[in-house]
């Protein structure tokens, strides 16, 4: 007899990871789902402007350096014969501004299609700033004569299909047309750039300043990375949108602000903070500019509690409700000396499956609160009205889903309370065997088992 109860015991943990099969099956079809949506959000942001990086502005000043170079030969005859050859050396001067301030403010839009959403934003930017050309260009002083070429102001932009009205570009008090292209500097393959014509002087022994105003209207999708190219930066951004996710290296200073009404974030940073002068440096030469687009801040307009995400959180407990549930109808059937088959077993936790399906299903019209709501209910009151007859009591029945109902709320706050989800999980689980070991205190095991 005390077999018997062994394999009754054995084949009730059989019956329970098999069920944990459907289970993973919901899994799959979260992860599936997921794809779906993320492909979807991929055909929106093609079709509009993906997600933004803004770069710059940088300066850069391409000069050509002619030398010649005297050759002495003799031939066999004794006779000497000079030649001067031409050598011609191009280089570049990049500069990142001295200064660079950047105030903007973001609005938010939502696209649809089918099922799914993307987040569409728009920044509207006024940057400023100063750039400071120092003695003789920092051209290292050789032999030979130096020619300026026409400097460009390099503004990098991803995804240029974003650029909304007429990019405004003020140099000192003049207004240089902007035009596509010229993106050598900016360590991106997209942009605009200006031409300023010859800027400096090689002979020059006093540093330059020049002042530069830009005014852009831009368009991206769901993310926004800003490189603060400034030796020293400040940048300012706002919008009504109040779930921002700060990303990137560099996060906004303790006096911004989140608030149901929205955020405004405000970041400081120098070179003596992020080196990014040798990184532009190293990005123009070596073309190596990943370090140097590293150097970022951002702002990810995704919402603050991912559905697909929260779902597939849900799912991971599957296995634990199959055990609770099977360990609660267990101790009742040995206190109560009732005689329930596996199969019966079986059929409640499929039922506790096809909870997990009618989440995601539900929640992709409804949203996630009433979906959970709507799937609790209905799984509570089947499992309740069956075990009512398999148990062969209505006050049974009524238990059972009432402690089904608050395992149900319990994994709701779990999904809620991130921060605290470890914590609480702990605590049910050792409030559930200490109520476990408390009622079956009394119980002769042997005795059952004969």
């Amino acid at each position: 007899m005390q077999r018997a109860l062994m394999v009754k015991i054995g084949l009730v943990g059989l019956v329970a990871l098999l069920l944990q099969i459907p289970v993973e099956m919901v899994r799959g079809l979260v992860a599936e789902r997921k794809q779906a949506r993320d492909r979807v959000i991929a055909d929106i942001a093609r079709g509009s402007s993906e997600a933004q990086r803004v770069v710059g502005p940088v300066l850069y000043i391409p000069y050509t350096r002619r030398t010649q170079e005297t050759t002495t030969t003799t031939d066999d005859g004794g006779r000497t014969r000079v030649v001067n050859k031409d050598k011609v050396e191009h280089g570049h001067v990049g500069l990142l501004p001295d200064s660079l301030a950047m105030d903007g403010s973001i609005d938010l839009q939502e696209k649809h299609r089918s099922l799914y959403k993307a987040h569409l934003y728009t920044l509207t930017a006024k940057l400023r700033g100063t750039f400071t050309l120092p003695p003789g260009l920092g051209i290292q002083a050789e032999a030979g004569i130096i020619e300026l070429g026409r400097a460009q102001l390099v503004l990098g932009i991803l995804d240029t299909r974003g650029i909304r009205d007429r990019i405004r570009l003020e140099w000192n008090d003049t207004q240089p047309r902007l035009q596509p292209g010229g993106l050598e500097a900016a360590g991106l393959s997209s942009g605009v750039h200006a031409e300023l014509g010859v800027l400096g002087a090689t002979a020059a022994r006093a540093a330059q300043t020049h002042e530069f105003r830009i005014e852009l209207t831009l368009l991206g999708t769901e993310r926004l990375e800003i490189v603060p190219v400034g030796a020293s930066s400040t940048v300012q951004l706002s919008s009504r949108w109040p779930h921002p996710s700060f990303q990137g290296r560099l996060l906004p200073e303790g006096g911004s602000s989140v608030s149901k009404d929205g955020f405004a974030a405000t970041w400081r940073t120098s070179h003596f903070a992020t080196n990014l002068e040798q990184l532009y440096q190293r990005c123009t030469r070596s073309r190596q500019c990943e370090p140097f687009l590293q150097h970022s801040l951002g702002l990810s307009f995704l919402q603050p509690v991912d559905l697909y995400q929260t779902v597939e959180r849900s799912v991971k407990y599957g296995f634990l409700f199959l055990l609770l549930t099977f360990s609660a109808i267990f101790l009742f059937e040995v206190l109560a000396r009732l005689a329930i088959h596996p199969l019966q077993y079986a059929l409640v936790g499929a039922a506790l499956a096809v909870f997990f399906l009618l989440l995601i299903s539900l929640s992709e019209h409804i949203g996630f609160a009433g979906a959970y709501a709507i799937a609790t209910g209905g799984c509570v009151a089947l499992i309740g009205y069956y075990l009512r007859h398999v148990l062969g009591s209505l006050r049974a029945g009524l238990v059972f889903a009432g402690a089904l109902a608050a395992l149900y709320g319990l994994l709701y706050v779990l999904l809620r309370s991130e921060d605290l989800a470890l914590l609480l999980g702990s605590l049910l689980v050792f409030t559930c065997l200490a109520a476990a070991m408390v009622a079956t205190r009394r119980v002769n095991w042997y005795a059952i088992s004969s």
